[in-house]
């Protein structure tokens, strides 16, 4: 199972060495310099799956490969790929513990383990497991190699050597047989116990008791004790181990039996050297569990009783470095079991504590600790001051007031203590010595005294001081030697300078006026012309005129920087001078100009809480805060910065930095002393390609390997983080840049960031570039093709498909408002007709009931009933008078209520019922859930009175009307009898009537005639 962990990305520095040589600068011959060697580590809080390591590999896109006690790794320098067993996944690595790795022709991993071999395809992500032969079960794995003909070798614990064919999956078993003396000697094959022979077709092999084996793989035969024909030296029987090829001809290995390390020279079959190694611990440095040669033919050992070594192969000499657990740049464990050696010279080991590294050609400081000779200096305010004798031992003062004299070829370091005088309080610069003119004498300023040191007598005395001086000064703050004179400044009206030859004072004015002010001078010293300069608190630059003989000052210093503490200046070689200023940065002043410029973190400084700066012969300045250095290149405008891991939880200190006469560069972090080596800094770095490792989705992770086809993601895996690095581990730090082609429009700073993010990417084609920059080295492009999926709906086919539905719809629409239009214009006209039908209707209606006809009836009967019944004359005038009403009321409606239209129309009715008595039998059959329904006004009445008008009424033979519902029609039936003649009948109801109801309910009123009967059917609405 693979998973991803970001390594936080480091500027990798802080590398040493040991038996290398340097040239030093001037008219000085070369010489061999021995620095102890600083690792970095590399551990699981940086995302290693576990410390304990067994085996490195770089295949050939780059990637380290990392093989631990709990999973296999892959590292581009800032991230890790982990691989794990997954009992779930058939498919995934078959077992944590890998012993060993090696990579075939094709590209692919292959695993020693602890349960058999594995195999991982670079093309798949997937990995076949082998754990058997068939009936040979294999087990642990110790060693496992690929051949140069494709072939694959592994050992197992005690059973011996096997060959795997990959094209025929073949193996053959090769074992050590008493009957054959051919065969292999003894099959407990140590670890780190098989190698390929380089110029032959033969494999080197070690073993616990049956000593060195040569196997003829053409032949199938072993060379050994047992078989040695030409009587080899190096075929014993004795306990060997640790096999290594130095170049293509040298065979290297331990003889634990002998307690040696053999040098045997594969060309002229003879062993050209042996060598013993000597522990300091006391303990034998054999047998031995390593030995690797890095590019430069040194051998990096490692014993399993816990001693390790570095030899030097041209001389034979070895030197003895440990793990030490309150040294954090020590190696991180007690043991190795494998090493990398890198084109750059960086070695990575890998220990039972994680991988440490180191680079021994690129050191470029070397630390001195001197508290563990006096380990007072770690309680103190630290070092302040540095003289360098002509026997190159060093002088150092403490704020301790203690004169220390160090020798740092020797480590020894003498003390000797000055006694405390009143007022001599700790004060940041002091105690401060300068040389003196006697070779035997320096002199050393204390705040309110200057003491002389003759080296001799290891003798303190005081120098006498005029009378007058503390009238002007109250105490003193720093010294510098110019020729014969030494100028003396403090917190003073004036400025004080000694001829060392006569002994004579002289006291010089501050340039700012005639006032007599005290002001503090922060520090001073020489330019490259000689000149005096002293930096004035709150005031700036002042410089003696010696043809004046006085003090001159500058342009006022910047006012940001005004009330901030100020440490000692250096000048650079164009004669600026550089001032660090506590908070606010490093302060340059050009005197020529009369400019200032400040140097800050945004201008790419480590910190702002600058403590110390010098500037060395190569035109670079060096800034200390704390523990944490920069490099400016003023010229490039280019900071580099550097971090040690010294006193990271103690600031009780202050930096000071000076010059050595070899051209380095001094420095105090309190008790450690380190020195740099500028013309190191000064080598370009090794080219080295950015490696992309992985591409990290919400839900997975996708391995990267060089030269990956296009990586193809869904539509839904828009969002995404691709991370990268370079494995290389220089000490300048990488700026790198990257663009994804085809949607970002520039390259993108991300400094030393590794990883790239990217949201809502829509779908298309992409290529990822990342680039890095290193001093003025910048590495070639590495690329990734990206391929997003285009979600449906903006593919160019949808698009197309939403076009033409879109132009479809549109044309439909333009039809649809062509049809309604012409519709809505029929409505028009029929509406229009059906509102003259309507009002016809109405008209008519109200015609005929003002017809004199139907009025003279009306009135005759009346008339008849006035005489007869007057009552019931009474209600035959108040039915006519409702009847006109309701029309002239509802002349304007639509539609009525059944239930009202009922109600009309049986007024109507008996009125007609009082005219012509039993001739009209009319009868009403009305569901009630029908009242409520609708019906245009006047309708029944319109129906019975054109009964009553078209057909015969008399005694004979009545007329018969039926009123009734059925479910959600009204149906008015009369019986037949027509009249031969109709008086002022148009023909004109029922067709008005049919209309107006098709108008309002979309369905029509209905007329069904047979020979009885005329049935009117009326929808209700």
């Amino acid at each position: 199972m693979a998973g991803t962990m970001s390594l936080k990305a480091h500027v990798g520095w802080l590398v040493a060495g040991c038996w290398f040589y340097f040239g030093l600068l001037g008219s000085l011959s070369a010489q061999t310099v021995n620095l102890p060697l600083e690792f970095q580590h590399i551990q699981e809080a940086q995302g290693l799956s576990y410390n304990m390591v067994n085996c490195l590999l770089q295949d050939r896109d780059g990637y380290l490969w990392i093989g631990t006690y709990s999973g296999l790794n892959r590292f581009d320098g800032s991230h890790f790929t982990v691989f794990k067993a997954d009992r779930e996944r058939a498919t995934s690595l078959g077992n944590n513990i890998v012993q060993d790795l090696c990579e075939d022709k094709e590209g692919n991993l292959w695993l020693a383990t602890d349960d058999g071999i594995s195999q991982y395809s670079r093309r798949t992500g997937q990995f076949r497991n082998i754990r058997s032969t068939g009936a040979q079960v294999l087990g642990q794995c110790l060693n496992i190699l690929c051949d140069r003909t494709g072939q694959i070798w592994f050992s197992t614990a005690r059973t011996g050597l096997f060959r795997l064919d990959p094209k025929t999956n073949k193996f053959t078993h090769l074992s050590h047989q008493s009957a054959q003396v051919a065969s292999l000697s003894n099959n407990d094959i140590t670890k780190n116990g098989v190698l390929e022979d380089l110029t032959h077709n033969g494999l080197w092999i070690t073993t616990e008791e049956g000593g060195l084996n040569y196997l003829n793989i053409t032949s199938g035969e072993f060379v050994n004790y047992r078989n040695n024909p030409n009587q080899l030296p190096v075929f014993q029987k004795h306990n060997t181990s640790a096999l290594a090829i130095d170049g293509a001809d040298r065979l290297i290995f331990s003889d634990n039996t002998d307690q040696r390390i053999l040098f045997y020279d594969l060309t002229k079959k003879t062993v050209t050297n042996s060598l013993a190694l000597t522990s300091q611990t006391g303990r034998s440095a054999f047998p031995m569990g390593t030995i690797v040669v890095d590019h430069r033919h040194k051998l990096w050992t490692s014993s399993w009783t816990y001693t390790m070594f570095t030899i030097d192969t041209e001389r034979y000499q070895a030197q003895e470095f440990f793990h030490d657990v309150a040294n954090k740049t020590s190696i991180a464990g007690d043991f190795f079991w494998t090493a990398w050696s890198q084109k750059d010279g960086t070695i990575w080991l890998g220990t039972v504590n994680g991988i440490s590294y180191t680079n021994p050609e690129k050191t470029f400081y070397q630390i001195h600790n001197l508290a563990k000779k006096h380990p007072a200096l770690a309680n103190g305010w630290g070092l302040t001051s540095f003289l360098e004798d002509d026997n190159e031992s060093w002088w150092l003062l403490s704020a301790d007031n203690e004169l220390l004299n160090y020798e740092p070829t020797s480590g020894q370091l003498a003390i000797h203590k000055m006694d405390s005088a009143p007022r001599d309080d700790y004060r940041f610069g002091l105690p401060q010595l300068v040389a003196g003119l006697n070779q035997d004498e320096f002199f050393i300023c204390r705040t309110r005294s200057v003491v002389v040191f003759n080296k001799r007598s290891k003798r303190f005395s005081p120098l006498a001081l005029p009378p007058t001086i503390f009238s002007h000064a109250d105490d003193f703050r720093t010294m510098v030697r110019q020729g014969d004179l030494l100028w003396l400044f403090g917190a003073s009206d004036a400025i004080f300078s000694y001829h060392m030859p006569s002994g004579r004072w002289r006291t010089y004015g501050l340039p700012f006026g005639t006032e007599k002010v005290k002001h503090d001078v922060w520090s001073a010293g020489l330019d490259r012309k000689g000149r005096v300069w002293a930096d004035v608190a709150d005031k700036g630059f002042i410089w003696f005129s010696t043809n004046e003989q006085r003090f001159m000052s500058g342009p006022p210093q910047p006012a940001a920087t005004a009330y901030s503490d100020h440490f000692a200046f250096t000048t650079d070689k164009q004669n600026r001078l550089w001032t660090p200023v506590s908070g606010k940065g490093l302060v340059e002043f050009d005197p020529q100009h009369n400019t200032y410029r400040t140097w800050t973190e945004q201008d790419g400084l480590y910190s702002n809480e600058c403590k110390a700066a010098y500037a060395d012969s190569y035109g670079q300045i060096w800034m200390a805060a704390f523990n944490k250095f920069s490099i400016i290149n003023p010229a490039r405008k280019s900071v580099q910065n550097i971090s040690l891991q010294l006193n990271e939880s103690n600031i009780g200190y202050v930096n000071y930095m000076f010059p050595l006469r070899n051209g380095n560069i001094l420095t105090t972090l309190k008790n450690y002393v380190v020195e740099f080596m500028p013309r190191r800094v000064q080598s370009q770095p090794t080219p080295a390609n950015v490696l992309i490792s992985s591409l990290l989705l919400p839900d997975t992770s996708i391995v990267i390997h060089a030269n990956s086809p296009t990586l193809h993601l869904d539509v839904f895996r828009n969002n995404f983080s691709i991370n990268y690095s370079i494995l290389n581990r220089g000490y300048q730090p990488y700026t790198y840049l990257y663009t994804l082609q085809g949607y970002d429009d520039h390259w993108v700073r991300a400094d030393a960031h590794t990883v790239a993010n990217y949201t809502k990417i829509p779908g298309g084609d992409y290529l990822f570039r990342v680039k890095a920059v290193v001093g003025e080295t910048e590495t070639l492009e590495t690329t990734l093709p990206i391929h997003v999926d285009t979600a449906f709906y903006n593919t160019r086919l949808f698009r197309i498909a939403l076009l033409s539905l879109f132009l479809a719809l549109l044309y439909w629409f333009y039809r649809y408002r062509v049809r309604e239009t012409a519709r809505l214009h029929h409505f028009q006209i029929q509406t229009t007709r059906l509102e003259r039908d309507k009002a016809q209707i109405q008209y008519q209606n109200l015609i005929n009931h003002l017809n004199p006809h139907f009025l003279f009836n009306s009135l005759t009967s009346l008339n008849s009933l006035i005489i007869t019944k007057p009552k019931e004359a009474s209600v035959f005038l108040r039915k006519l008078s409702v009847i006109y009403r309701y029309i002239l009321q509802n002349k304007d409606k639509e539609l009525v209520s059944l239930q009202d239209e009922l109600a009309f129309a049986q007024n109507y009715i008996d009125l007609q019922k009082a005219r012509f008595g039993d001739d009209l039998q009319i009868s009403i059959s009305i569901d009630p859930a029908c009242l409520t329904r609708l019906i245009v006004p006047v309708t029944i009445q319109n129906l019975i009175e054109n009964a009553i008008k078209h057909n015969i009424l008399d005694e004979e033979t009545p007329l018969h009307i039926q009123i009734y519902t059925e479910e959600d029609t009204l149906f008015v039936m009369n019986s037949l009898q027509k009249k031969d003649f109709v008086e002022t009948s148009n023909k004109q109801g029922l067709a008005s009537l049919k209309s107006l109801y098709g108008y309002l309910s979309g369905r029509e009123l209905s007329v069904v005639e047979t020979t009885t009967h005329f049935l009117v059917a009326v929808p209700l609405l």
